[in-house]
């Protein structure tokens, strides 16, 4: 992790502090929200794309809609004859999304104070403020060395990763690229109930 700023971090939406639906005192998914009001972000250093593909479903008023197909009458049956989507309808729609979605993107940075997290196995217990979930609520330097020790985990192989085949002997051999080889980075993804 040497030259990575894990102090930097990314939102796609504002960074006040809001009230979250999906709140339950029973998560029922790993992406649940850890507290009743809050955010959701992501260390610069470990995005997670995908996390941001649902964009229409969160935030629907930031998102272009998606192209819906023209309904130009009706067969023998009654059944609506839709005209496709083009692909220039597509690709419109696309560059609009990408557009609004960068918009939304931003970056701040965050030097003390608590942070909710994913990476339970990787803090020591006394470290863990609270818990809601998946998730654990710790200081921000706790976090960063359960950050860099599971980078550490994934580059370099873990005995029980994949039966022990992706595991090797030796640190310089790293058989995975980037700080967290091929892994998903979802479990990066963070959560603040306090103020930036």
């Amino acid at each position: 992790m040497k030259g990575k700023d894990l102090n930097i971090f990314v939102r796609f939406g504002g960074v006040n502090i809001k009230k979250q639906k999906g709140y339950s005192q029973n998560p029922r998914t790993f992406h649940s929200p850890p507290a009743p009001r809050g955010f959701y972000a992501m260390p610069k250093i470990a995005q997670e794309l995908f996390l941001i593909s649902s964009m229409e479903r969160y935030q629907p008023s930031a998102v272009p809609k998606t192209p819906k197909k023209e309904i130009y009458g009706e067969d023998e049956n009654g059944i609506p004859i839709c005209a496709d989507i083009t692909e220039e309808q597509w690709d419109e729609f696309h560059k609009r999304r990408d557009i609004a979605i960068h918009a939304m993107r931003k970056e701040f940075t965050k030097r003390r104070g608590n942070i909710w997290h994913h990476l339970a196995d990787q803090v020591k217990p006394s470290d863990v403020i609270a818990s809601h979930g998946s998730w654990v609520k710790t200081d921000l330097e706790s976090w960063k060395k359960a950050i860099s020790k599971i980078s550490l985990k994934y580059r370099y192989g873990d005995s029980g990763t994949f039966g022990g085949t992706m595991s090797i002997t030796s640190i310089n051999e790293t058989m995975r690229s980037g700080l967290f080889g091929y892994y998903s980075r979802d479990e990066f993804e963070v959560f603040f109930d306090e103020k930036v």
